[in-house]
């Protein structure tokens, strides 16, 4: 009897574990108990290429050179060559004939390279103009007094001298300058005292 029992017993438990084993077996099978996994893709990082855009070379235009207008210097041309000089208007005519007095003065060099002469012999000034004797040698004197041999002045006109008084003998030294400006038109004839024999006489012809 207790064989039979304990025979029973145990089936009944061998029926109990089949039938557990069964439950969990199905269960795996139909899949409906169990955490579902789920697969994660990977993503992938899209790189996105920036284009640097390149410096562009501008071209500079060259500078520009401005020419600089140069000053023209008085008594200058603009081709560069010297203009004539007015103001002095030395009056040297190498021919002797003298020159026109529109330019306000003359020079008459007196005893050139030694000579017994007054160079240019004949000059002509307008009234108001300046006579101007250098003296290149020594001995020499101008005188325009009518006390004197050869000597004549228009009339009205002022007597003039490089000397004093009645010292006409007296000379003016080598590199000196004496000046006359003359005020009254008409024919002057001058001499150097010390050599009136010598035909040191010139004259100046003063127009209006």
């Amino acid at each position: 009897m207790r064989r039979t029992n304990r025979r029973r017993f145990l089936t009944a438990i061998g029926a109990m574990g089949t039938a557990a084993l069964a439950g969990c077996t199905g269960g795996g099978d139909e899949g409906g108990g169990g955490p579902e996994a789920t697969a994660t893709g990977t993503e992938t990082a899209t790189v996105t290429s920036t284009s640097t855009p390149t410096p562009t070379e501008t071209e500079t235009a060259a500078p520009t050179q401005t020419a600089t207008p140069q000053e023209t210097p008085a008594g200058t041309s603009n081709d560069g060559s010297m203009g004539s000089n007015e103001s002095m208007g030395d009056g040297n005519d190498s021919s002797g004939d003298g020159a026109s007095g529109s330019s306000g003065s003359r020079t008459v060099i007196a005893g050139p390279n030694g000579n017994l002469v007054f160079e240019p012999e004949n000059v002509e000034v307008a009234v108001g103009d300046t006579v101007v004797w250098e003296f290149a040698s020594a001995g020499h004197n101008v005188s325009a007094k009518p006390a004197v041999d050869e000597v004549s002045i228009p009339r009205g006109a002022d007597p003039f001298a490089s000397y004093e008084a009645d010292n006409t003998y007296a000379v003016v030294p080598e590199g000196e300058t004496y000046d006359h400006t003359f005020e009254t038109a008409g024919e002057y004839t001058y001499v150097c005292v010390p050599h009136i024999a010598s035909g040191m006489v010139a004259n100046v012809t003063v127009t209006e």
